[in-house]
């Protein structure tokens, strides 16, 4: 290839370059081509080998967690036969030692719970030859710890048995060997539960990295995952810890049988209650743990319901979920005395619609009434209190029943009501967890009530605004044409056309002319306040230099400044600073602030017409040195026949409507109208427009 200099000529001998072109050409509709390709099947590409890697890493973590639940399974089994054995041991010593046939009561069923549990490590050791070994091994051992412990139990019933303290016997020697086999299963599946743990960590790890390529979300949920299972496999690692404590406690005690049998039995005794404390203390922590998660599913679920019937059925479907309830009702209180039925499950005898009275017997009429909760945990306790509704609850098989009042702030709004076919004891968690839905409940109703009560309000409120502007409208047209026609005539007789008029004539006729204007005007304000509420004022938006538009008021409003002997000062901006505005409804924005600051201007007072700019909007300030606005009127003021000096007395003439109207506009315009006073020192207005140049970029 031969170099070419910059302005195309070759350095050496001449050479033609069209060839070199085509193959350039050519070269870059392959590279277009290739790209168009890649960004076509691209996409493709990467969703189908991000989903086939998600697929693969979760079935591999999926079977990494189910090998971790199979090792802990081991170890729950081994830790049983340990436990069968313990019983089988602790018995016999303590029948030998207090020949109580009541103590051998744990050691009658140890030999099937042990066969059991073996038959059961066979099964989950299949797969391992080394533990399933072990296991056979075990088993023998077993079998021939639970023989030997027949015949020493077959010999001390034997007249003439003496029992004697010497050196450990072949008993012993069996239980060091059963320990050492539980021991060494154990230390494998620890070692298994390890490994597997780290694999199903792996998984998750490579899970992770793969949905947050494809889906950032979807790895925050499996994060969120794995921290739940870490969780679940603390908890359940130290409940075993807890457990082989225990045991311990009891072999200790065991131990303590063959000097002193009635503070070993006592000890035992304790630590077997202390035992089964921790597990109830342990199960209702769990319950109490799935309670809250249910009532914050129950709380996040009925913050979207408006309604009231979507939040009656979201609570009877989450009181029956977390109670483990067949069957429920709930009614809202209307009136004093009546429950109209709302939302019903699986109850025959009530429907949805369905009124009842509080004198009837039923538990939810008698909760309502009574402000709290009415439990039947049994059919004999619903026969005792109700037996005008038994008929109708053994049709739908209830055995137990729970009514409790909906309540916020001491007033009862309604009554739930829980069935159970099958006769049911409701602890305090139970019972706490009641009283909590039912504040949430009452919390949730009042929200539906005052939701569906603004909303009947707020359509009431815009039929009422529709009707109003039809009406006014109607009304101001209906009262501007003869206006005209009156304005018109009086017009006519000043000027003579009907015959000559004297001074005195001409002075009252341009009174009646001047009334007549200023109603028109009125009339002309109500007309334009009904068109900006029916949405119907039409906006010739162009370019409008600022500056001609104020400089254009000046003729419209002197007049009643000097009438009013008030100094008004315009300040027109340069023409390079243009707004995107309707010329006519800015004018008339303008000439009804300058003319409200006259009118609340008192003699000798000031007036100033200004204008500014920022990057984006034109800023147009009417300041007076006027009476000012009180600060609890300054949002008042731009409402439809609001004006500052209410009353019968008022000074000035008016409807309220042209700083409604103006504000209307301004913001139709794309801008807007703000107000700053200070009461007996003047007021700012300033309307704000956006630039043609900030429009059009």
């Amino acid at each position: 290839m031969v170099a070419l200099p910059e302005n195309g000529s070759a350095a050496g001998p001449s050479v033609d370059r069209t060839p070199f072109r085509g193959v350039v050409s050519h070269g870059r509709r392959r590279r277009s081509r290739l790209v168009r390709i890649v960004t076509v099947f691209a996409p493709a590409a990467i969703v189908i080998v991000t989903g086939v890697l998600s697929y693969g890493a979760m079935q591999r973590g999926l079977a990494s967690r189910q090998s971790v639940v199979h090792t802990r399974d081991v170890l729950e089994a081994s830790t049983r036969l340990l436990t069968a054995l313990l019983d089988a041991e602790t018995s016999l010593r303590g029948f030998l030692l207090t020949h109580d046939s009541s103590i051998l009561e744990p050691y009658q069923g140890s030999a099937a719970r042990a066969d059991s549990v073996l038959t059961r490590l066979r099964v989950l050791t299949a797969d391992n030859p080394l533990q399933l070994a072990r296991i056979d091994t075990l088993a023998d051992l077993t079998h021939r710890r639970f023989v030997f412990v027949d015949s020493v139990l077959s010999a001390s019933k034997q007249p003439g048995f003496v029992l004697s303290v010497g050196p450990p016997g072949p008993g012993r020697q069996m239980m060091r060997d059963i320990r050492s086999l539980i021991d060494n299963v154990e230390a494998d599946e620890e070692r298994l539960l390890a490994i597997r743990q780290r694999e199903a960590m792996s998984a998750e790890r490579v899970a992770s990295v793969v949905i947050v390529a494809g889906a950032l979300v979807a790895g925050l949920l499996a994060l969120l995952v794995n921290q739940s299972l870490d969780r679940a496999l603390a908890d359940r690692r130290r409940a075993l810890e807890e457990i082989e404590t225990a045991h311990e406690r009891l072999q200790e005690q065991a131990v303590e049988l063959e000097a002193q049998a009635d503070a070993a039995q006592t000890a035992a005794v304790e630590a077997e209650q202390a035992t089964e404390h921790a597990q109830v203390s342990l199960l209702a922590a769990e319950e109490s743990e799935r309670r809250a998660e249910r009532l914050q599913t129950a709380t996040e679920a009925l913050g979207g319901a408006l309604s009231l019937d979507d939040v009656a059925k979201l609570i009877i479907e989450q009181a029956s979920a977390a109670l483990g309830a067949q069957s429920a009702t709930l009614a809202s209180l209307e009136g004093r005395d009546t429950l109209r039925f709302l939302a019903v499950r699986n109850a025959s005898a009530a429907t949805v619609g369905e009124t009842a009275n509080l004198d009837e017997p039923r538990p939810i009429c008698v909760a309502v009434r009574t402000g709290r909760p009415v439990v039947l945990e049994s059919r004999d306790a619903i026969r005792a209190q109700f037996p005008e509704i038994e008929l109708d609850l053994r049709v739908d098989e209830v055995h137990a029943v729970a009514a409790l009042p909906i309540e916020i702030d001491g007033r009862i709004l309604g009554g739930l009501t829980i069935r159970f076919q099958r006769e049911r004891t409701l602890s305090s968690v139970d019972r706490s967890f009641m009283a909590a839905l039912s504040r949430i409940a009452g919390e949730a109703f009042e929200r539906a009530r005052l939701f569906e009560a603004e909303r009947s309000a707020r359509t009431a409120a815009e039929a009422a605004n529709r009707a109003k502007a039809v009406f006014l409208a109607s009304m101001s047209h209906e009262l501007r044409t003869p206006l005209q026609a009156a304005l018109g005539f009086s017009q006519l007789l000043r000027s003579g056309l009907y015959g000559p008029v004297t001074e005195q004539q001409a002075e009252i006729l341009g009174r009646v002319e001047r009334s007549q204007t200023h109603l028109a005007r009125v009339i002309d304000d109500i007309l334009d306040f009904a068109r900006l509420e029916a949405g119907r004022v039409r906006m010739e938006v162009e370019v409008v230099p600022l500056g001609e538009v104020v400089a254009e008021i000046a003729p419209l409003v002197e007049s009643q400044a000097d009438q009013k002997r008030v100094e008004l000062s315009l300040f027109p901006p340069p023409n390079s600073i243009s707004v995107r505005a309707d010329r006519h409804r800015l004018k008339q924005i303008l000439v009804n602030l300058v003319g409200n600051a006259i009118k609340f201007t008192g003699e000798g007072g000031t007036i100033r017409v200004d204008a500014s700019s920022d990057d984006d909007h034109a800023f147009i300030r009417v300041v007076d040195s006027g009476v000012g606005i009180p600060g609890d009127r300054l949002d008042a003021i731009f409402e439809p026949f609001v004006q500052v000096d209410e009353g019968h007395t008022r000074l000035h003439s008016g409807v309220g409507l042209g700083l409604a109207i103006s504000r209307d506009l301004a913001r139709a315009m794309g801008g807007d109208l703000t107000v700053a006073s200070t009461l007996g020192a003047g007021s700012t207005f300033s309307v704000q427009l956006p630039l043609s140049s900030a429009v059009v970029s």
